[in-house]
């Protein structure tokens, strides 16, 4: 039996093919890297995530005031003279109530924010432009949260008399912070 060879045989080369798989793998990373920052959830805006989100879409280098209205289903953002519909999911939860400590440091839920083309508010929020924002009580069926001013973090609390404590130990130590200087 005769063996027959060939001399010039038509093959990729080891480097052809490490090129080709190459191509295709970046192709494929580019695809699948896309879909996946499409598919990635939106934070769902909550009152333990409410400055923190807002913070991180709007930027705190601007003024910006948040208000919702329909039992705190939809809700809006103005910049300026600017409203626009916040597009975001919102859970502030069922019968979300706003309280704030008074002058003399006693807990005073808030009735009326406005209203606004005949709808009436159930939250309005100020971001500054200094980052800081309001500082406010939210209770809700869920529980109750104390969202600080002068860039504090939201916490969730046991009942409103201890988010009032927290309320006025804020206030005192801002008020004794000159005495250090």
């Amino acid at each position: 039996m005769k063996i027959k060879r060939y001399k010039h045989l038509k093959a990729f080369t080891l480097i052809e093919l490490i090129i080709v798989v190459m191509i295709i793998s970046l192709v494929g990373f580019l695809v699948f890297s896309e879909a996946v920052k499409q598919t990635k959830k939106p934070e769902k805006l909550e009152p333990l995530t409410l400055p923190s989100i807002l913070k991180k879409t709007f930027g705190s280098n601007q003024e910006i005031e948040f208000f919702c209205v329909d039992d705190c289903t939809k809700c809006y953002v103005a910049k300026g003279d600017e409203i626009t519909p916040y597009e975001g999911t919102i859970n502030f939860g069922k019968n979300l109530e706003v309280f704030v400590v008074d002058e003399d440091n006693r807990l005073a839920q808030v009735e009326e924010f406005g209203r606004i083309k005949d709808h009436k508010l159930c939250l309005r929020y100020k971001l500054y432009s200094n980052g800081s924002s309001e500082q406010m009580i939210l209770s809700n069926d869920s529980g109750v949260y104390y969202l600080p001013t002068y860039f504090g973090e939201p916490v969730e609390v046991e009942d409103k008399e201890e988010a009032k404590e927290l309320w006025i130990k804020s206030k005192y130590d801002l008020r004794d912070s000159g005495s250090y200087y």
